[in-house]
């Protein structure tokens, strides 16, 4: 599994870390089998406090990405996982923002879509 936190990102590291995780995911990196790193080794690993560390797994378990078992953190199946009313509020909220900065700055809906595509390359490991 690689990560890359920004400590000079204004996104939080908590946040950061939840989307490397996914991308993780995405990118096949991480299968349901495989379970995650201890919080504390993790944590240890990146070189962050360990409560963000327990903040973020815990956040991806509320979202139904991650199980959490006595065994530690495991990636739910993908084919039973499903975006809950809060995750669809937060994408709604995120495409909002995207597309108030599209009004303002003028960005096609085409150049968008344009940008989207290149987005899904990236993540299916497709780079130009």
């Amino acid at each position: 599994m690689i990560i890359e936190i920004n400590p000079h990102d204004e996104t939080p590291i908590y946040t950061q870390l939840m989307y490397q995780i996914k991308k993780n995911i995405i990118l096949d990196r991480q299968s349901v089998e495989d379970g995650f790193p201890s919080v504390r080794s993790l944590a240890s690993d990146l070189g962050i406090n360990m409560h963000t560390v327990n903040k973020a797994y815990n956040l991806l378990v509320d979202e139904g990405m991650l199980i959490k078992s006595k065994r530690g953190y495991f990636i739910q199946d993908k084919a039973t996982l499903k975006p809950h009313d809060n995750v669809k509020q937060a994408m709604l909220e995120k495409l909002a923002q995207v597309q108030i900065d599209a009004e303002i700055y003028g960005v096609s809906e085409q150049l968008i879509e344009e940008w989207l595509t290149d987005i899904k390359q990236q993540l299916k490991g497709e780079v130009k």
